[in-house]
C-alpha cells in the first residue's frame, strides 16, 4: 500500500494491524516513532525538539493550528491520528511492525517506494485531489475548469503508480479518471 505521507502510512498501518495483518513499513518506523514521541511530549505539556512540531508549546496549540490555519492543513492528519488512537497505541503499533520478508502487507510512502516494485499495489486515500476554487456561475450551467495538477504532486503520483508489476488499484488516485487531463491521450 502506497501513501503520500508518513502520517497516512501510519494510519494505514493501524487499520491493517487492527484487521489482523502482519504489517511492515518500508524504511522502518523510526520517523513515526519520533513523531509520536513528540506528540506525547506536547500532550503532556512539554515542548518538543521535533522539527515538524517545535513551534508548538502544547498539543492544543497544534490542534488549533491544524484545524484553523490553512498553512496547518498538512498537520491535521497527525492530529486526527493521535486524537483517535493516542500516542501509546501508535508507539505500540510501531513496535509491532514486522520485517518486510515476514509481513503480509508492506506500507510505504511513495517517496520511500522509489526504485522498488511489488506485484500488487494499492494507492492509499491520502493523495490530494485538486479542488476547483472558482465559484460556480449562478445559473449552474457553467462548469469551472479544474485546478491544474501540481507538478510535484503529479511526479509523486507517477512514482506511486509505477511501483507495480502486475496489479494496480488506483484507490486514492482514481479521481484522475474524472479529470480532463486524466483521460487517454488523443490519437
Amino acid at each position: 500500500m502506497l501513501c503520500r505521507t508518513n502520517v497516512g502510512a501510519m494510519a494505514q498501518v493501524m487499520i491493517l494491524m487492527a484487521a489482523g495483518y502482519r504489517v511492515a513499513l518500508a524504511g522502518g518506523g523510526d520517523s513515526l516513532q519520533a513523531l509520536a514521541l513528540a506528540a506525547r511530549d506536547l500532550k503532556e505539556g512539554r515542548r518538543t525538539h521535533h522539527p515538524e512540531l517545535i513551534l508548538f508549546p502544547h498539543w492544543g496549540d497544534l490542534q488549533d493550528y491544524a484545524a484553523h490555519d490553512p498553512a496547518g492543513r498538512d498537520l491535521q492528519p497527525l492530529v486526527n491520528l493521535v486524537d483517535t488512537h493516542g500516542t501509546d497505541t501508535i508507539l505500540a503499533a510501531v513496535a509491532r511492525l514486522a520485517p518486510e520478508p515476514h509481513a503480509q502487507v508492506t506500507v510505504s510512502t511513495a517517496h520511500k517506494a522509489k526504485g522498488r516494485e511489488w506485484s500488487r499495489v494499492l494507492i492509499a486515500d491520502d493523495f490530494a485531489r485538486p479542488e476547483n476554487n472558482i465559484p460556480e456561475e449562478p445559473t449552474g450551467t457553467v462548469t469551472p475548469p479544474p485546478d491544474l495538477i501540481d507538478d510535484a504532486e503529479a511526479r509523486l503520483a507517477y512514482a506511486a503508480v509505477t511501483r507495480t508489476r502486475q496489479r494496480l488499484d488506483l484507490g486514492g488516485l482514481s479521481w484522475i479518471h474524472d479529470h480532463p487531463d486524466g483521460g487517454a491521450p488523443p490519437l
